[in-house]
């Protein structure tokens, strides 16, 4: 069932009008507007689209009359998709705020906002005598500058310090909170704009070339766009290319939620064809479908050019509207990794239809997950299997190099026999054919890439953007981009994941040496291909980006869903306490992970700077030659693997690149992974007795 529910951000959506240069999207080979910029001829009152916190700041080049407000979503509007911002362009400030150089917060009623700050303002003072109420207590020209993080104004943290016996407090500023519906402000006359940003996690990582940066200046621009202008290098330009993927044009916004959402505005609530119809009529972009795909190591499809069909033609993908008539094309619009369809289509059907066809090589981590869209097939909760994906063939034939169409659902308007799609977006997650990576023969080991944690752990060397010192505080860092993952069943690798990951930093309680660092890969959605009737599915469950005092507890039990088994196994001269991650509700294990200590993991980013490469995640290389299990002398079944780093070098290739000093980690179950050092905090912090072959359970959670 959608749940989707967002209001609109104007009273009426005839009260703009948009041309074509406004539109947002792409504007040519160098050039992709971000912001969905468009005229109003009046003054117009903006309302917030859910509910969420607000932060105000001059617009750049007419800071005296004119601010961008950005609104933090506290509750997300769409399904299977996180908005991070809105950002609306061009508001009058003296709806807000005071002229002058030090402005006070307005004491006329002008919207709901303005009345609801007054408000919890004055209830500070329990009725007595208001001081007036500046404007940087909100955050308004509070000293920012221009290449401040947008995180680091919504996740401050404020520092006391005393001067002469005067205390004072830094970053002595609060953002408010404001409803859905409630009234802001009003957009200026002329040209305005309005921004839709994606949440790919609370975290920062200024060396990501991919993420674009959202700073105060991006904040605080009158409108936003990537510009390719004056680049030369080619791999640069992908990477600048990638970031288109962390917006979305508000028109395609609402259109989404025509299927099966609502959107409520002043004249009342509207559902179906009439949010088309009443709301979306001024934009240019009206009939256009956005399609985002991801593929292999979080790139957009083709990124690594495995996908490519015609060389010369720079086709990698099969789509049409009709199964036997689909043609060879390239994923991209005008170079931009998007595909755009505004077809009119020749039928009488409620939706139109948009097949894709993908290459494949049929190994075991190939999986496909329609994250935001409608699919045609019924498939459980957007995700399909390498078997669903397969073309049917006839014992001993052929398979086909392509899968099956995927075939995706828009909804569309206008009479039988020319139906025009309505504004939507999809966003899809395919990986069908195995990366091949250089430096692999410098390893030495010819079938190193076996696990099925391989390039699933990224941004190992982000921060969160939580303020706290990680020696004094345990955290918990949520990557909300998600990966396939096709885990182990029976040995054997069944069915698929789409996962997000987290990177857990705690410190263990019982002593003050033990820092571990566990990546976890959490299943949002899982698949089974189920061997009979009687096999559990995953209770999926994920984590939010949290931070906690010390002493809170073994951090790593939150949210797990399941519990340690111990078995204990010789590795030579070494006695492992074997880690196995058993479900503790008998509805499946909900996520697999690597567990390193954090000298380990500190080896890990060392090596990431001295590799140079982009895009680093981590790699299992199998040091059993062909995927086998070692057998203790316990009789204990166990896997042994080194970590190694995988990446983009200076020409975007996949490159592998090895640790100087071996990490070394081991498996029982092929859920959890674990180094030495790491299993053994686990058993010292519960005082398991070390004894041959035997099995210890306690909870996680």
């Amino acid at each position: 069932m959608n749940n989707d529910n967002s209001y609109f951000f104007l009273a009426n959506g005839d009260l703009i009008s948009q041309r074509k240069e406004q539109a947002f999207g792409v504007i040519d080979e160098q050039k992709f507007q971000l912001t969905a910029s468009f005229d109003s001829s009046t003054p117009n009152m903006a309302y917030a689209i859910c509910k969420g916190q607000v932060f105000i700041l001059p617009q750049q080049g007419k800071e005296s009359d004119t601010v961008n407000l950005v609104l933090k979503p506290y509750i997300q509007p769409l399904t299977g998709t996180k908005i991070k911002y809105f950002i609306y362009r061009g508001l009058q400030r003296a709806d807000f705020f005071t002229a002058g150089q030090s402005p006070l917060v307005i004491a006329t009623d002008s919207s709901d906002f303005v009345t609801t700050i007054n408000r919890g303002f004055a209830n500070l003072y329990n009725n007595g005598e208001i001081p007036p109420f500046k404007a940087e207590y909100i955050g308004f020209e509070a000293g920012f500058q221009s290449d401040n993080l947008l995180s680091s104004i919504f996740f401050k943290t404020s520092v006391l310090s005393s001067d002469n016996n005067i205390i004072t407090e830094s970053d002595a500023y609060e953002l408010p909170m404001i409803d859905i519906g409630k009234s802001l402000g009003r957009f200026k006359q002329g040209e305005c704009g309005i921004d839709v940003v994606l949440d790919y996690g609370d975290f920062e990582n200024p060396q990501d070339e991919s993420l674009f940066q959202l700073d105060l200046a991006y904040a605080g621009a009158q409108k936003a766009m990537i510009d390719l202008s004056g680049m030369t290098n080619d791999y640069k330009k992908k990477l600048k290319r990638e970031q288109i993927a962390q917006f979305l044009d508000i028109a395609a916004f609402y259109g989404s939620q025509v299927n099966q959402g609502r959107v409520n505005s002043v004249l009342g609530e509207r559902k179906g064809t009439a949010i088309y119809e009443n709301l979306l009529q001024q934009f240019f972009t009206k009939n256009k479908v956005y399609v985002y795909i991801q593929s292999d190591r979080g790139r957009s499809y083709n990124f690594y050019n495995n996908y490519t069909i015609s060389p010369t033609a720079n086709t990698c993908i099969f789509k049409g509207e009709i199964e036997n008539a689909l043609t060879e094309s390239a994923y991209q619009t005008l170079g931009w990794p998007l595909l755009i369809d505004d077809q009119v289509q020749n039928h009488d059907l409620l939706e139109n239809k948009l097949l894709l066809r993908f290459p494949i090589d049929y190994n075991n981590h190939v999986g496909c997950y329609v994250q935001s869209g409608k699919l045609q097939a019924s498939a459980i909760d957007g995700l399909i299997t390498r078997e669903e994906l397969s073309e049917q063939t006839v014992p001993g034939a052929v398979r086909s190099d392509y899968t099956k169409p995927v075939v995706l659902l828009h909804p569309n308007i206008g009479p039988s026999g020319s139906k025009i799609p309505i504004t939507t977006f999809d966003r899809l997650l395919y990986q069908g054919k195995k990366n091949n990576y250089l430096g692999l023969e410098e390893l030495g080991i010819e079938t190193a890439l076996t696990g099925s944690l391989d390039d699933i752990f990224d941004q190992l060397n982000a921060v969160a953007v939580f303020k706290g010192s990680e020696e004094n505080a345990n955290s918990t860092l949520a990557i909300h981009k998600l990966k396939l993952v096709s885990p182990y069943y029976n040995k054997d690798q069944k069915g698929i994941w789409a996962t997000q990951t987290v990177v857990v930093k705690d410190r263990l309680d019982f002593s003050n040496d033990v820092y571990r660092v566990t990546y976890r890969a959490e299943a949002r959605e899982a698949k089974h291909r189920l061997i009979d009737s009687g096999e559990a599915g995953v209770d999926t469950r994920t984590s939010a980006s949290t931070l906690q005092s010390v002493g809170s507890g073994d951090f790593n039990r939150l949210n797990a869903g399941g519990t340690f088994d111990f078995v204990y196994f010789s590795d030579y001269q070494l006695k492992v306490p074997g880690l196995i991650l058993t479900s503790s509700d008998g509805k499946g294990v909900p996520h697999m992970q690597i567990g390193l200590v954090k000298s380990e993991n500190e080896r890990i980013l060392e090596a990431i700077v001295s590799s140079g490469l982009q895009n680093v995640q981590l790699m299992l290389l199998d040091l059993h030659g062909a995927g086998n299990q070692f057998i203790s002398e316990e009789k204990i079944a166990y896997k042994k693997y080194r970590l190694a780093l995988s990446g983009e070098n200076i020409e975007g290739r996949p490159t592998l690149y090895q640790i100087e000093q071996d990490i070394t980690v081991y498996t029982v179950d092929q859920y959890t992974y674990f180094s030495f050092l790491y299993a053994s905090s686990i058993n010292d912090l519960y005082g398991m007795p070390e004894t041959r072959n035997s099995y210890v359970t306690f909870k996680i959670n």
